[in-house]
């Protein structure tokens, strides 16, 4: 009994992710609770209970269309908690990640702990041909202004990234409109972290 009882709640709360994906973002209200039908998409609540599980699911949706290349993490912290770029990088499937932080003791721990990636101290708000000029494969921002200075690059057809994953700790919806007039959709969300796909690919 108590399985069955389970069981029909997933399927009642799959259902109700279901219909509110398609709720419009139009305030803040409404964009929340679209963003809590993406959080249980592909079975995200149950699989998706650790970070392992999460990158499965990741790998099996976003993933499989983008060809390995580079990634950039912007405002990376200490590299391990919540980073998506050292997975990549322990895929071994030919990902390399360039990875920007300005605060110190992140900073510090970030040397410490990924020792193979490309650092740089510092934000990127402002890119020059040096960061566009590479086949960009994705990028996380977990800053507001790096996120609006992704925006803008792509807006101006400068980058291109396959996925774009934005931390949005307000749940406010000003990224999926800004990613959304760029011709990019909501894929999943994860702790926040809000990662929308490059809809031409």
């Amino acid at each position: 009994m108590m399985n069955n009882e389970l069981t029909w709640n997933q399927l009642i709360r799959g259902c109700r992710g279901w219909l509110y994906r398609r709720l419009p973002s139009s305030n803040t209200k409404l964009h929340r609770k679209r963003l809590a039908g993406y959080e249980r998409r592909w079975g995200l609540e149950k699989e998706g209970f650790t970070k392992e599980g999460f990158f499965r699911i990741f790998q099996r949706r976003v993933l499989f269309r983008c060809r390995p290349g580079v990634f950039y993490e912007l405002v990376t912290g200490d590299g391990l908690v919540g980073s998506l770029g050292v997975w990549l990088e322990r895929l071994g499937q030919g990902w390399t990640a360039a990875a920007w932080e300005h605060r110190t003791m992140p900073l510090v721990s970030l040397k410490k702990n990924r020792q193979q990636t490309k650092i740089y101290e510092g934000r990127l708000t402002i890119w020059s041909e040096k960061e566009r000029g590479i086949a960009l494969v994705g990028i996380t921002a977990r800053g507001a202004r790096e996120a609006a200075g992704v925006c803008r690059e792509i807006r101006a057809g400068k980058i291109r990234p396959n996925f774009v994953g934005i931390w949005n700790p307000t749940r406010r919806p000003v990224w999926i409109h800004r990613l959304g007039q760029a011709g990019y959709q909501l894929e999943i969300v994860y702790e926040r972290m809000e990662f929308y796909r490059d809809k031409k690919r």
